[in-house]
C-alpha cells in the first residue's frame, strides 16, 4: 500500500464570513460559488441573546497556473446558506437551501462572469425550520418526461419533493408534489436521488425506477422505491410515481449521524444498490442497501464525512476504481480510492486513502475539484467554517 500523500497548500485566503458549501461552476470552469453562513449575536435592552443568520453566495475565479484566487462577485442574503448544487442538466443554474427554509434559484453568466438571483420560493411554511441539502432531479427520475424539480430536507425530519412541468426558472409553475414526514423531530442531514435501472419483465430492455435515499442524525438510512415508469401509468398531474416500498435502515450500521450518501454507478446486488455513506461518526462505508442494511467495507477518515463527491471512475482487468472527495469536517480533507474486486458471482471492496489535506484548523464542510485537468494531477479548493479559510492544493491520484 501507497504512502498516503500529506499536500500543502498553494495558496490560502480568508473569507468575509464562514464558507458553508462551494462548488465549481460547469460552464465556467476556473470560477466557483461559495455559500456563507453568518451567526450574528446582540444584546437587548433586558440582556437578552438574539440570533441573526445571513449570508451570501460569493463568485470566485481560480487562475490554474499561479493557483491564485479573486472575488469576483459576492451577493449578500438576509439567510444563512446550508447547501448549494448546480443543476445536473441546465449549467448555468444553481440553487441554495437556506436557513429560513427557503430555495434561491441562481444563474452565472459566462460572457462576463456574475451572479443574477431569478427567484426565492419559500418551501417550509415555517420560517423557523431551515432547509439543510438540496438534491435535484437527476434525469428519468420523474414519470413526466417534461419535469424538473428537486428534494430538500428539512430540520424537522420533512423531506420535500418540488418540481415542475415548465421552465424550472418560472417559480410560480413549481409546486409540492410529495411530502414525507418523520416519526420523530429530527435532523435529515442529507438526501440523494438516483434513477436505477433494472430488468423489466421484458429482460431485453431495461425499467427506470426512481429512488430516494436519506440519512438524519439518529444514524439511520432511510430508502424510498418508487414505481418503475414503465409498469406506472402516464399521468401528467402525478409525475411523481407511486411509492412502491420504503425502509429504514434503524441505524444498525452508522453510530452517528448519516451526513452524506452517495449512490455508486453499479449493478444492483440482490435487487438493492451500492451505496457509499458519510457519518459523524468518522466512517466512510461501502453500504449495501437491502432493507436491514449491509457494510461491505468501512473505513475511518479521522473526522465526520460531512460530504462526499464521485471524480473519476476507472476500470482495470476485474476491478473497478472509485475516486472520491471527501469533506471530513474537524479532520480536513481527504482523497480516497474505493476497488470494487469481482470474482465469480461476488464481489470484494476496499477503501484506501490516497492523499490527506490536514492544514484547515475547523470544521471543512466544502470541498471541490477543478475540472479542466487532462492529468493525474487533482487541483482542489478545500474550506473551514471557523476560521474562514480558502485553500488551493494539488495531489496525484
Amino acid at each position: 500500500m501507497a504512502e498516503i500523500q500529506q499536500p500543502k497548500s498553494a495558496t490560502t485566503i480568508f473569507l468575509d464570513q464562514p464558507p458553508s458549501c462551494l462548488e465549481f461552476c460547469p460552464e465556467i470552469p476556473d470560477h466557483f460559488v461559495v455559500g456563507t453562513y453568518l451567526l450574528s449575536e446582540t444584546k437587548t435592552e433586558d440582556d437578552e441573546v438574539q440570533q441573526t443568520k445571513t449570508g451570501s453566495v460569493q463568485l470566485w475565479k481560480l487562475d490554474p497556473n499561479t493557483n491564485n484566487l479573486s472575488l469576483v462577485q459576492k451577493v449578500s442574503l438576509p439567510h444563512a446558506v446550508f447547501d448549494l448544487h448546480f443543476h445536473p442538466r441546465d449549467k448555468s443554474k444553481f440553487a441554495i437551501a437556506s436557513s429560513t427554509g427557503c430555495i434561491s434559484l441562481f444563474s452565472v453568466s459566462a460572457t462576463q462572469p456574475g451572479i443574477h438571483q431569478i427567484w426565492t420560493k419559500q418551501v417550509h411554511e415555517d420560517a423557523s425550520i431551515p432547509a439543510l441539502f438540496l438534491a435535484w432531479a437527476p434525469e428519468n427520475w420523474f414519470s413526466h418526461a417534461d419535469a424538473d424539480g428537486f428534494a430538500v430536507t428539512f430540520s424537522d425530519s420533512r423531506t420535500a419533493v418540488f418540481g415542475t412541468t415548465k421552465d424550472i426558472t418560472d417559480d410560480s409553475a413549481i409546486t409540492k408534489w410529495g411530502s414525507f414526514e418523520a416519526k420523530q423531530m429530527i435532523e435529515v442531514w442529507f438526501v440523494a436521488l438516483a434513477a436505477m435501472q433494472v430488468s423489466g419483465n421484458d429482460d431485453s430492455k431495461m425499467d427506470t425506477i426512481p429512488v430516494m435515499f436519506t440519512g438524519n442524525d439518529f444514524g439511520s438510512l432511510h430508502t424510498r422505491r418508487f414505481e418503475s415508469h414503465d409498469t406506472k401509468e402516464q399521468d401528467d398531474d402525478e409525475p411523481l410515481a407511486n411509492l412502491l416500498l420504503e425502509h429504514d435502515d434503524r441505524a444498525r450500521h452508522h453510530t452517528a449521524g448519516v451526513t452524506s450518501i452517495l449512490p455508486l454507478p453499479v449493478s444492483l446486488v440482490d435487487d438493492a444498490p451500492i451505496l457509499l455513506t458519510g457519518s459523524y461518526d468518522e466512517g466512510l462505508r461501502v453500504y449495501h442497501a437491502t432493507r436491514r442494511g449491509e457494510v461491505l467495507a468501512e473505513q475511518g477518515l479521522g473526522g465526520g464525512v460531512w460530504r462526499l463527491q464521485l471524480l473519476d471512475t476507472k476500470e482495470s482487468g476485474s476491478e473497478r476504481h472509485f475516486f472520491v472527495l471527501a469533506s471530513c469536517m474537524h479532520a480536513g480533507t481527504r482523497v480516497v480510492r474505493v476497488t470494487q474486486t469481482q470474482q465469480d458471482q461476488t464481489a470484494e471492496w476496499e477503501i484506501e486513502v490516497l492523499a490527506e489535506f490536514t492544514e484547515h484548523e475547523s470544521m471543512n464542510y466544502a470541498s471541490d475539484v477543478w475540472k479542466g485537468s487532462t492529468s493525474s494531477e487533482l487541483l482542489c479548493v478545500s474550506s473551514s467554517f471557523y476560521d474562514r479559510r480558502v485553500c488551493v492544493w494539488r495531489t496525484n491520484v
